[in-house]
């Protein structure tokens, strides 16, 4: 267990609170059931039901909408439209297919929303070798890392940026959301509230998403100020830090620390700031290990605006995460440490 105050003898930094007071809006609570590919990968998926069908879709904070591979529904669960609805992934998969209109339940919350009939699965010109290029469109499964039958039929992105076929929470009536993925050694499932209430937002401590993706469709959209850390030699990378349920590793891009990433191993922070660069939240990690989801790759990437920390996973195992559109801000709570897992904590409150 790290020691507290570490965070905030690196940086320093503030706590800044705020709440929000919602109308009422009907609370929905739904199991996230963690699903690990036959390769090691850990993956995420809740039960959406479309029309009349129950669906196990992946969960991925780090895109947006319900995209839903052929072959799944009934023939009555979506109307088809004939607006293309194209979207890509940072993996380089990209799923090709049509609008519809279907009405979908996550729990008790339930309307007709947008959807994407995927009609075509391939990779975009950028990385033409994409997972899903090893294996037949009969065994794609969405996030299945190329493994034949493994994966999900549909996928549901859950950032809160605009898109062609819209964030599927917000759509349902969400104003704000809690994820809180299962965890390894725990041995639960995890769980996504819509609309919690106010006792169960209290106590996160707000992160505001960086202005200049905040209008942005997908991509970096959520993401929200930070650095990362080496706690042996206290060198340093300070830039955007994005969130990513659907990335099972970490990444520097543009750090300007070389080409090669810090040892397996080496004691690492990630630390959350404010817009003014004060530290509001911190996790102690360990590069390397697996249940801390922390296997660490640097690059050097023209086509990525600026200095970019790609967290994946590993914040949602130190933390419980609170998406709020309407403030345009991520807030972080602080989770009991899992077995063998990372620590987070929140800044002291400055004076």
């Amino acid at each position: 267990m790290a020691r507290r105050g570490l965070v905030w003898a690196v940086l320093g930094g503030v706590l800044a609170l705020a709440s929000h007071a919602l109308a009422a809006a009907p609370r929905a609570e739904v199991p996230i059931k963690e699903v690990v590919l036959s390769d090691g990968t850990r993956r995420y998926a809740i039960t959406v039901t479309v029309g009349a069908t129950p669906i196990e879709a992946g969960v991925d904070t780090g895109s947006t909408g319900l995209r839903i591979l052929p072959n799944t529904l009934g023939p009555t669960d979506a109307r088809a439209g004939s607006r293309t609805a194209p979207y890509a992934y940072g993996s380089g998969v990209k799923l090709d297919g049509i609008s519809a209109q279907a009405t979908v339940a996550i729990g008790a919350a339930s309307a007709p929303i947008e959807v994407e009939l995927v009609e075509h699965v391939g990779c975009t010109e950028a990385k033409p070798r994409c997972p899903a290029t090893r294996v037949s469109a009969a065994d794609y499964g969405i996030q299945g890392d190329g493994l034949p039958k493994e994966g999900f039929k549909a996928i549901i992105g859950i950032n809160m940026a605009r898109a062609d076929a819209e964030t599927p929470l917000r759509a349902l009536g969400a104003r704000r959301w809690i994820v809180e993925l299962p965890r390894p050694g725990e041995g639960v499932p995890g769980r996504l509230i819509l609309n919690p209430t106010d006792d169960e937002a209290a106590g996160y401590a707000p992160l505001k998403v960086i202005a200049a993706f905040r209008d942005q469709h997908g991509g970096l959209h959520d993401a929200v100020p930070g650095c990362l850390v080496n706690r042996a030699t206290q060198k340093r990378a300070c830039g955007a830090v994005l969130l990513d349920s659907g990335a099972p590793g970490l990444g520097l891009a543009n750090g300007g620390l070389g080409g090669q990433p810090w040892p397996e191993n080496t004691p690492g922070l990630l630390v959350f700031a404010d817009e003014h660069g004060h530290a509001v939240a911190g996790e102690s990690f360990t590069v390397g290990l697996r249940a801390h989801a922390s296997h660490l790759g640097f690059s050097e990437d023209a086509h990525v605006p600026g200095t970019v920390i790609y967290a994946g996973l590993m914040p949602y195992f130190a933390f419980s995460v609170l998406y709020d559109p309407e403030a345009g801000a991520v807030a972080l709570k602080p989770r009991p440490p899992a077995p063998g897992g990372p620590q987070g904590e929140l800044a002291p409150a400055h004076p």
